[in-house]
């Protein structure tokens, strides 16, 4: 077997051909969630309709729990709310949750705090759309995205323009002088691809501070986020093969820009290796 070795490799352009995923052993990922959405189905309220769903993914999210919450979808300007809904959340864990999939008349979600890699996690969706598709049969998509969202605590020692390129931060390296101090900075940028649409959000934020859900639980210090989504409307025909293709093409494209973002100095801090 060859050495594990460093990572230093940096990525040209925000956008191209895929690129290697790198293993970081203590990667600042807080969170990786794909939703699938679709023509609602109300049956999906009652608990004897979902009880073939459950059976097909229980053994490996035993933990039922029946949420009375809003409905959300994941747009430009991050999670909006629908009216208020059922939402059942299927856990792998009682307490020490960290992958969950949700299931509500209009939306099958999973979602992650514990990120391994890509194919782990496609292969974790391939069997909860299976499962819907075997025992809920939606016909048609709405829409189809996945995101990633990272974290980047500011500690006395953080320099962000060692980690992240300049292109990126901007105004973040810059001194203001007079004793001031940055406290909250946010970019927000969207680019069409194809038929879908890539979503970037990244800046600083204040202690406390949570820009949507996804971005919890809030810390007590400063933090720089990197949170990047790509969705795609109208998605016709449900078929889990086309729609597992879908999310491998988006997390690869979220996976280069993330790439570019980043500086070695990145990798090296978080333990990257090839």
């Amino acid at each position: 077997m060859q050495p594990m070795r460093q990572a230093t490799a940096e990525v040209a352009t925000p956008f191209g051909e895929p690129v290697e995923e790198i293993h970081l052993s203590s990667a600042p990922l807080i969170a990786v969630v794909a939703q699938i959405r679709f023509p609602q189905i109300t049956s999906i309220t009652h608990e004897n309709f979902i009880g073939g769903f459950q059976e097909h993914i229980r053994e490996d999210y035993p933990v039922l729990r029946k949420e009375s919450g809003v409905d959300f979808v994941l747009t430009p300007d991050g999670v909006s709310t629908k009216n208020s809904t059922t939402i059942w959340k299927f856990c792998d864990h009682p307490q020490r949750t960290a992958w969950t999939v949700s299931l509500a008349p209009s939306f099958v979600s999973l979602d992650t705090s514990q990120y391994k890699n890509r194919t782990d996690f496609l292969e974790r969706l391939r069997l909860v759309l299976n499962a819907l598709g075997d025992t809920i049969k939606p016909t048609t998509c709405d829409r189809i995205g996945i995101r990633y969202v990272d974290r980047i605590l500011l500690e006395s020692d953080t320099d962000l323009a060692d980690l992240i390129r300049k292109e990126i931060l901007a105004i973040a390296t810059v001194d203001p002088g007079g004793g001031a101090n940055q406290m909250h900075s946010i970019s927000d940028v969207n680019y069409s691809i194809e038929d879908a649409t890539f979503h970037g959000r990244w800046g600083q934020i204040p202690p406390g501070v949570l820009l949507d859900p996804l971005h919890e639980p809030a810390v007590e210090s400063p933090s720089w986020i990197l949170d990047l989504d790509m969705y795609k409307d109208n998605v016709e025909d449900f078929d889990t093969q086309s729609l597992i293709s879908t999310a491998g093409n988006f997390a690869e494209r979220i996976y280069r820009f993330f790439r570019w973002s980043v500086r070695p100095e990145f990798f090296q801090k978080y333990g990257g290796t090839i």
